[in-house]
């Protein structure tokens, strides 16, 4: 056999076993990439559909508190509720009401059987109109008014007939309130949709109609706040297929003959809108799931979920992430191995096998870690510390982690988040009953927090808040969480609460924590914390009911409190 029969033999078996070996780690790395990514994407597809419900919900929620400020069910009251008519009662109670939820229901008004019509609209806290029609009048008068009973600057009359409008026809036919469809505005021309009732006087008489509205475009500025990913795109749709929001750019509405005119999404110029609802058609789901599916532009991972129903509106929240956003680093890795797989043939099989190794030693990490956070499990330390593509995914991992449980302000773990652990300590103790799986939660509510708002702006809030929420980090164990419920309340969940002595104990040393005073800027802050707490199982076995025990137990608390601020100018 000559010298080159020979080097052939050592070369061409050596090269393809590396090559094929390179090809198989590259394979699987690539894999286990794809799952770790497309389970991340899953799990964040569906925390977003969830938020945007939640907020949703919420703008909705707000017009019925609206309504029920004005004119209670007679469920919520004592005794029976006679309302009054009265333009100048109604223009009082309609200040308030309209100042509730400004950002989204500010318009409150009520068309009575004789065509009467009342309503405040605030704007902006300066800017605020008053709607008048008197009893049978042939028109509206529209003022911009300062304060209650100002009729000092006209803006406008029009004609205007509250009996004649689709939302006035609609609820006074219904014994509930009711949801009209989505329409322009009769004033602005927005696209709105209107939450009205029927109310009656002592005699049951029929007296009008109460009524609210939302517009929709704060939906679409709020879903474009959204930070999902570069080319996703979140949307929600009506029971006809009609846009109701979005985060595109494009406009859901188009003029035809001068009107404007709501836009299908099926008609859409935005391709993932278009083409994910064409694909998605009418189908309607009970639950939030994700599809995959193939448009012209690749695949898209698509969440839907559905919207409104304890509201009685049948809408979807769609939100849509291309599949390339999130693998682009994963193929330039794979590329990049393949080169490392080339380079491995000149200087050596073992080399080659222990660079193989321990990529699918981090990747696997990167896959379990993925499991564990779709499961609602703590996070494990990933102890990956790498300069290369892995690192980069290690770290974009940890980040998007991150974005997902932690309040974006305080650093604390976010309501999700604890959702999440609370879920998993629920499922471990039901899994494993013989061993102690206890926790206790303490609904923290800060007490005068609105006065330093209102004294020295929400900046000085956000400090107190961060300040507040180190505190609490410091007075727990290593086992404990903290987390930001909303606003100015915290959630703490602490593992392996004895008793109630020790409950007790840890209530004081927040106390204690919370009320130091806090330097600002300028000002000597003095903030109070009224706690309430709930164990588990003791106190119930879903976390909705313990946290509604324990802030139950925040407001008596809170009641028992002293009230009252001390703030030192510096």
């Amino acid at each position: 056999m000559s010298h080159s029969s020979l080097r052939r033999q050592l070369v061409i078996p050596i090269t393809l076993l590396v090559i094929g070996v390179s090809a198989a780690i590259g394979w699987i790395s690539m894999k286990a990439g794809t799952d770790a990514v497309h389970t991340l994407t899953q799990r964040m597809q569906v925390d977003m559909v969830n938020r945007i419900n939640l907020s949703t919900e919420r703008h909705l929620e707000g017009a019925l508190i609206a309504l029920e400020s004005v004119a209670p069910s007679a469920d919520r009251m004592p005794k029976e509720h006679d309302f009054s008519t009265d333009m100048r009662i109604l223009e009082d109670k309609f200040w308030a009401a309209s100042g509730l939820f400004m950002d989204v229901n500010n318009y409150v008004y009520f068309g009575g059987k004789d065509g009467r019509f009342v309503g405040v609209y605030r704007i902006s806290k300066r800017d605020v109109q008053l709607f008048w029609r008197e009893p049978d009048g042939k028109r509206r008068d529209v003022y911009h008014v300062t304060g209650i009973g100002d009729r000092s600057e006209l803006i406008r009359s029009d004609d205007f007939d509250p009996r004649k409008r689709p939302w006035y026809q609609t609820a006074m036919r219904s014994d509930k309130p009711v949801w009209s469809k989505i329409y322009n505005n009769f004033s602005f021309n927005f696209p709105t949709i209107t939450l009205a009732k029927a109310v009656f006087q002592k005699n049951h008489e029929f007296a009008g109609v109460l009524a609210t509205d939302v517009t929709l475009i704060e939906l679409s500025n709020f879903l474009r706040k959204l930070d999902i990913s570069k080319n996703s795109v979140a949307y929600i749709v009506d029971a006809d297929g009609y846009i109701v929001a979005t985060s595109g750019e494009e406009i859901p509405q188009r003029t035809v003959n001068g009107v404007p005119e709501r836009i299908r999404a099926v008609d859409m110029k935005t391709a993932l809108i278009s083409g994910t609802f064409s694909n998605i058609g009418k189908s309607k789901t009970t639950e939030p799931e994700v599809v995959s599916m193939e448009l012209s532009s690749g695949t898209v991972d698509v969440a839907i979920s559905p919207l409104g129903g304890r509201q009685g509106l049948n809408w979807q929240t769609i939100v849509v992430v291309p599949r390339a956003d999130f693998m682009r680093e994963i193929n330039q890795g794979f590329m990049q191995s393949m080169v490392i797989a080339i380079a491995c043939i000149i200087f050596a099989l073992t080399i080659a096998l222990t660079i193989v190794e321990r990529v699918v030693r981090d990747i696997r990490k990167l896959t379990s870690a993925a499991e564990k956070f779709g499961n609602g499990e703590p996070m494990p330390k990933l102890h990956i510390h790498r300069q290369d593509e892995i690192g980069l995914l290690t770290q974009t991992f940890v980040e998007m982690e991150k974005k997902l449980r932690f309040d974006k302000l305080t650093q604390v773990a976010n309501r999700e988040s604890l959702f999440a652990k609370i879920t998993y300590l629920q499922k471990n103790s039901k899994e494993n009953p013989d061993q102690e799986n206890g926790f206790t939660l303490l609904f923290v509510d800060l007490d005068r927090f609105k006065q330093v708002n209102d004294s020295y702006g929400h900046d000085a809030g956000d400090q107190v808040l961060m300040i507040t929420a180190a505190r609490l980090l410091s007075a727990i164990r290593d086992t404990d969480d903290v987390a930001r419920y909303g606003g100015d309340e915290f959630v703490l969940l602490l593992r392996d609460t004895k008793n109630s002595i020790d409950i007790h104990n840890m209530v004081e040393k927040i106390s204690s924590l919370v009320e130091q005073p806090i330097a600002l800027d300028n000002a000597v802050v003095d903030i109070g914390a009224s706690i309430g707490w709930a164990s588990f199982p003791e106190d119930g076995d879903d976390y909705v009911q313990l946290i509604k025990i324990a802030d139950s137990r925040m407001y008596n608390s809170k009641r028992d409190r002293k009230s009252g601020q001390l703030i030192h100018i510096v």
